[in-house]
């Protein structure tokens, strides 16, 4: 079975470690070899397993550990062996720096970061100079579900509260703060906070938090060259506005071809849409129009609810791998951590459309009257989110210190992760195209 290992990387046949995870000695094997250290020497390599000294205690006094395979992960094979250990194997490996286990492994081991399942070991694949990272090894934390199921469950009492009541008053009001000014939950009045719910929203306060945490945490990596924080330069600002002229480009591209086939009711959105790429290129170019004083960092890179374990009073981040579209070089580059916050307000901004979209207590005739609900709630605990997350981050470098500077950035960054969107939604769930073209238009607005 171990051999197999190796052979998915050579062949790059992904579905074969699936099968061979089945095999009934595989994962306790696999285990015990992390945990005793060993190898396995192949012809002109070998597969390393390296395990934590606590793994080693843990095994050595048990006879027998129990093992789990753990369905619904379209990129990974995992395994929990006694709810206290998780053994992630990549389907997709390379031979460059792994980020997931790079980036968990600093946090937990160099940063001291307590809310990221702490690493306790990896199999490696020593092949020429850059070894090849199969699988880590992590603490399994216990959790109550993530950030994604928590807020889609709070969305579906909220549409409630909404059909059970008259809500015309709070509908009727300006929304409170903005990007960068965003409320808190105690500003607001009685009627909005009863209608939002206030543990939904210290959820949100608290990922705010704790992203803030994280990115302090990954700044912090000074003496480490692969950590170590790096200064924005014009060169960099005008290379990210040429990745997203092209971005661009091809989107609207793509909006243009496939616009004919979308429902009636998007068709007037997306027309209106075709006419501003100029506009949407304009915004985008301010990212160069000065350089920014700013620094780059290491970031999460895929960062959505999904991604943020609820542990009770308090939350975890998983997967550190990057986006799954790029290659393992591209998620290992520097950025603004304003990524990562633009793409959890994005996240906010999807689960808010999910909850009313997928219920099925929502007749068809309400869904016109609730969509502007899901705006009004992603406004506010998107809000509550950034309001924790600046609050946390304020003093440090890789927020700019002018506030004109902090909200073109995150308006950058926003509307380049919706124009994305946009076109992944054209291609893959047309139905889905009003949430990044509502997001874009709110930005050009």
């Amino acid at each position: 079975p171990y051999a197999v290992i190796a052979h998915i990387k050579v062949n790059d046949e992904e579905g074969i470690l699936c099968d061979a995870v089945y095999h009934p000695e595989l994962p306790n094997a696999l285990l015990k070899k992390a945990a005793d250290g060993e190898h396995i020497r192949l012809a002109d390599s070998q597969v390393q397993f390296y395990g934590h000294p606590s793994l080693t205690e843990y095994v050595a006094l048990r006879d027998e550990i129990k093992s789990k395979i753990y369905f619904g992960d379209p990129a990974n094979t995992s395994i929990g062996f006694d709810d206290k250990f998780f053994l992630k194997i990549y389907r997709k490996v390379d031979e460059v720096t792994n980020a997931d286990v790079e980036i968990t492994r600093f946090l937990s081991e160099e940063a001291g970061f307590a809310h990221v399942p702490p690493f306790i070991g990896s199999i490696e694949w020593q092949f020429n100079k850059e070894p090849i990272v199969l699988g880590m090894l992590q603490v399994m934390i216990e959790n109550h579900g993530n950030g994604h199921s928590f807020m889609l469950e709070r969305l579906h009492n909220y549409v409630e509260r909404i059909l059970a009541r008259d809500t015309a008053d709070i509908m009727s009001a300006s929304l409170q703060g903005s990007l960068i000014d965003p409320v808190s939950f105690e500003e607001l009045p009685d009627d909005l906070k009863d209608l939002l719910g206030a543990r939904t929203a210290e959820q949100a306060r608290m990922i705010g938090m704790r992203t803030a945490d994280m990115h302090l945490a990954l700044a912090s990596g000074t003496s480490n060259k692969d950590f170590e924080p790096e200064p924005f330069s014009l060169h960099y600002q005008r290379s990210l506005f040429s990745a997203m002229q092209s971005l661009v480009r091809e989107t609207f591209d793509d909006l243009k071809l496939e616009s004919s086939l979308l429902q009636d009711a998007v068709k007037e959105e997306v027309k209106a849409m075709l006419d501003r790429k100029n506009d949407v290129l304009e915004m985008l170019r301010r990212i160069y129009a000065k350089k920014l004083d700013a620094v780059k960092i290491r970031i999460h890179g895929n960062y959505h609810l999904g991604q943020v374990l609820l542990t009770g009073k308090d939350v975890a981040i998983t997967d550190f791998g990057g986006d799954p579209y790029k290659t393992y070089s591209e998620r290992r580059l520097k950025r603004s951590p304003l990524r990562d916050a633009a793409a959890m307000l994005r996240s906010f901004y999807y689960v808010a459309y999910e909850g009313i979209f997928m219920s099925n207590n929502i007749q068809k005739d309400d869904l016109e009257k609730l969509i502007p609900y899901a705006r009004l709630w992603a406004h506010y605990m998107g809000g509550f989110f950034m309001k924790a997350y600046l609050d946390g981050v304020k003093e440090s470098l890789f927020i700019p210190p002018s506030r004109e500077d902090l909200m073109m950035m995150m308006q950058t960054y926003l509307l380049e992760k919706a124009v994305s969107d946009l076109n992944f939604e054209l291609k893959h769930r047309p139905d889905w195209v009003v949430v990044p073209l509502g997001t874009i238009r709110a930005i050009i607005r």
